[in-house]
This record gives structure tokens, C-alpha cells and sequence, in this order.
């Protein structure tokens, strides 16, 4: 994922927000999906990273969810990009995943989120006493909140989804 509020990793511990947050994933278009007149940089969602998707997404919010409902599967969400201004390196990611994989991983609470946690990196600390950062990141889950309210009926995602979504924001 590429959204430049979240740290390089952060661990979602509800289900239906897991899910919901796969359905919302933030990227940017590879020069293969380029549209012209759109900006190139801009983060665009691309649910559950399948631009070729060719049934109700519905289905997959359904699967995710039970992957980490029933099955004891966790959710990470990996930021592969930026986080505010820094680099997100491959060195970072590589490191963060083998620490998740060898169980080093000592997450914390992600600021005033009840279902999220980090983990903390030298030069990628959140500031939770920054109301600015805290506005941004809540900007973010408002615009996957008004992604997920405005799906047509072919793509529209269980209310639960969009009842996740609604808890996390107003909980800054």
C-alpha cells in the first residue's frame, strides 16, 4: 500500500477492518494503467490489489475476512512508498517482514486507533500529539469511507465494512 500517513507497517486486529482496509488499498497506477490527463502520482484504490476483477467485490471482502476471522490469519498492511516525507526502503521492508516472520515483531498501539498497531522504526515514529498528522491520517479513512459509501450495487460491501471504516475515523 502506498499512503504516506501510515508507518511501514502497521497490524490490523478486526476482521472486518482487514477486510474492508483490502478493498480500500491506496496505490498509485503503473505506467502500463496510465490515463491521460490524470495526475500520475495520485493515489487511486484498487480493491484488493485486482484491477481485473470481474465479480462482486462482495466476495472478496467475504474471503478476506474470513481468513482472518476464522483461520488466525493476521493482517499487516505493508507501505511500500512513503512515510509523510521519508522513503520507505526496501532495506525497511525486507527487515520489518523478517522480524513479523521470526516473531521479533513487538507492535504497539497505533495512537488512538483500538484495532491498529505499529511497528515502531528508527525514523518512521508516528506523532500522535501532532493534531495535523492525526487530521491526515483521518483524511485517509475518509476517503476510503467515501469509496466504500459510493460503491454500485454490483461492488457494494456488507454495512459491517463500512460500520469499521466509520469506528476507526471517529476515533480521532
Amino acid at each position: 500500500m502506498k499512503d504516506n500517513t501510515l508507518p511501514p507497517v502497521v497490524k490490523v486486529n478486526s476482521p472486518a477492518l482487514a477486510s474492508v482496509m483490502g478493498a480500500t488499498l491506496a496505490t498509485k497506477r503503473s505506467s502500463a494503467e496510465y490515463i491521460k490527463g490524470e495526475d500520475p502520482n495520485k493515489l487511486v484504490i484498487v480493491p484488493y490489489a485486482n484491477p481485473f476483477r470481474l465479480y462482486e467485490l462482495a466476495k472478496d471482502y467475504e474471503k478476506f475476512k474470513s481468513l482472518f476471522a476464522d483461520m488466525g490469519v493476521d493482517c499487516y498492511i505493508i507501505n511500500t512508498g512513503f512515510f509523510l516525507d521519508k522513503k520507505v526502503t526496501p532495506q525497511v521492508t525486507l527487515g520489518l517482514i523478517e522480524d513479523i516472520v521470526l516473531e521479533r515483531a513487538q507492535f504497539v498501539a497505533f495512537g488512538p486507533f483500538s484495532d491498529l498497531q505499529y511497528l515502531p522504526i528508527a525514523g518512521f515514529e508516528p506523532d500522535f500529539k501532532d493534531q495535523a498528522y492525526l487530521q491526515n491520517v483521518k483524511a485517509r479513512l475518509l476517503d476510503r469511507l467515501a469509496y466504500v459509501s459510493e460503491l454500485d450495487d454490483f461492488n457494494r460491501l456488507p454495512e459491517e465494512a463500512l460500520q469499521a471504516l466509520k469506528k476507526v475515523t471517529e476515533e480521532i
